[in-house]
């Protein structure tokens, strides 16, 4: 597995938001999620001279983050049977990954919309502040933040109607 740090780079990028989503399901802490991807994908560089080839690159890293966060909980012992921590496995399915997949897709459509739009968007839909909230904090009116929102809205729609249905419907 002599990879370049090129191609290394490029499945970094494609791959480390959704798998830090995937890992924040199973493990309910962001900074841990996260140690968790960025262990995961150290180790798989330090592997890189071996004469291992992976052919499926997403499954080997959904694999490997899911197994270290099994034994982050393991470790943890916030499970005290085996069985418990085996039922959690089984329930980690390919819709998990799906969806991981999908919120950071969405997150990627977000982060393109234009700055400002971006941010009142994401006061109104993240952070659940109300309009008025929003166009007091800002110095906008009510309107203007209203048209913000429908804009951001409405380009998230054209991006890609399948992930704003999932989020938004």
């Amino acid at each position: 597995m002599s990879y370049s740090k090129s191609y290394f780079s490029t499945q970094f990028n494609l791959y480390y938001r959704p798998l830090c989503l995937y890992a924040l399901r199973l493990l309910d802490d962001t900074d841990e999620a996260e140690d968790v991807v960025q262990d995961t994908f150290a180790a798989l560089w330090e592997k890189r001279e071996t004469r291992i080839e992976i052919a499926d690159m997403k499954s080997y890293l959904y694999t490997a983050v899911r197994n270290n966060c099994l034994m982050k909980l393991r470790t943890k012992k916030e499970f005290d049977d085996v069985n418990e921590l085996q039922l959690v496995d089984e329930n980690i399915q390919n819709e998990d990954i799906a969806r991981a997949e999908l919120e950071a897709k969405l997150w990627k459509m977000i982060d393109e919309l234009p700055e400002r739009q971006r941010e009142i968007f994401l006061m109104a839909k993240r952070d659940g502040m109300a309009y008025k909230e929003i166009a007091e904090e800002t110095g906008l009116s009510v309107k203007t933040v209203e048209n913000h929102v429908t804009r951001a809205l409405k380009s998230l729609r054209q991006k890609d109607p399948n992930t704003f249905l999932f989020f938004f419907a």
